[in-house]
């Protein structure tokens, strides 16, 4: 399994790999944050989350307007930032309402 991730990693030209950091390096930010906030303030985990990753997917959204990315690219862009943030809020709703 973690060949596999590692061949697929490999397989990635070097703007996709920068921008896969990019990501890893925001939800290191937001998860941590969204527990703070949730714990100190008594919210709802998956309430904060999901207002977290909303504003990440709109930030990225706009980085992808300003920087002109084409949805379509062969490579990762904001484009596809936006849309996995949009997909993680998602699921941070589902499991508000779920739990």
């Amino acid at each position: 399994m973690a060949y596999a991730a590692l061949s697929l990693l490999s397989s990635l030209d070097g703007a996709s790999r920068q921008r896969l950091r990019i990501f890893a390096f925001k939800l290191v930010l937001v998860i941590p944050f969204s527990v703070i906030l949730a714990r100190h303030r008594d919210f709802s985990l998956p309430a904060t989350l999901w207002f977290f990753l909303c504003w990440h997917a709109a930030f990225s959204g706009l980085a992808g307007l300003l920087q002109r990315h084409r949805p379509g690219a062969t490579t990762l862009t904001a484009w596809d930032e936006m849309a996995a943030f949009v997909g993680l809020a998602a699921l941070a709703r589902l499991a508000e309402a779920v739990g």
